[in-house]
């Protein structure tokens, strides 16, 4: 059954009114989150002038906070809140760690049991002081190692093979040299 613009709305706002939660709304009305959101805030009273206020009564702290996360600059921070930098530089270390706490929970999420040999690699890396593109040419590359290792046993071979044919020419040389002798010897 197709529900139109009214008719979503009004149902919207009888499962919110029933205690369901925007996520439950979203999947019996199938209307996105953010929809529920805007109709939500319409009936509350809850518009934008409303959320310029909210800001204004928070803390310089979480005022800050807002700003970092809507990538202002620190310069601007300190001027719009009239703090100090090293206030602000506190502040925004303090979102810096919070911000990416997120991304190294996601990092460990995705290495979970490869975490040693990740460590392992970095440690590597930085010991032998390999930049990106060095990185990225020996991931470009992962057969080359095998194919030198090919390449040199095969010149060992090769190597082998002729040092034998000297060996063999050698003797054949001495050979001759005696051949020579003996019938120099039986000529005189």
């Amino acid at each position: 059954m197709l529900l139109n613009k009214r008719e979503k709305e009004k149902l919207v706002i009888k499962l919110a009114n029933e205690g369901k939660t925007t996520r439950e709304i979203a999947k019996e009305a199938h209307i996105s989150l953010r929809t529920i959101g805007q109709i939500l805030n319409r009936v509350t009273g809850d518009d934008e002038n409303e959320k310029e206020q909210r800001i204004k009564d928070k803390s310089d702290y979480a005022k800050a906070f807002k700003m970092f996360q809507d990538g202002r600059p620190l310069t601007e921070v300190a001027i719009e809140l009239d703090i100090e930098s090293p206030t602000v530089i506190c502040y925004y270390e303090d979102y810096l760690k919070l911000a990416n706490m997120r991304k190294l929970v996601c990092v460990y999420n995705e290495l979970k049991d490869d975490l040693t040999l990740f460590l392992d690699l970095y440690r590597r890396i930085k010991k032998e002081g390999l930049g990106k593109q060095q990185i990225v040419e020996l991931l470009r590359c992962p057969n080359r190692l095998l194919d030198l290792q090919k390449r040199a046993d095969l010149y060992n071979d090769h190597i082998w093979e002729l040092h034998y044919k000297k060996l063999k020419l050698e003797k054949e040389i001495e050979e001759k040299k005696k051949s020579l002798l003996l019938s120099v010897a039986d000529n005189v």
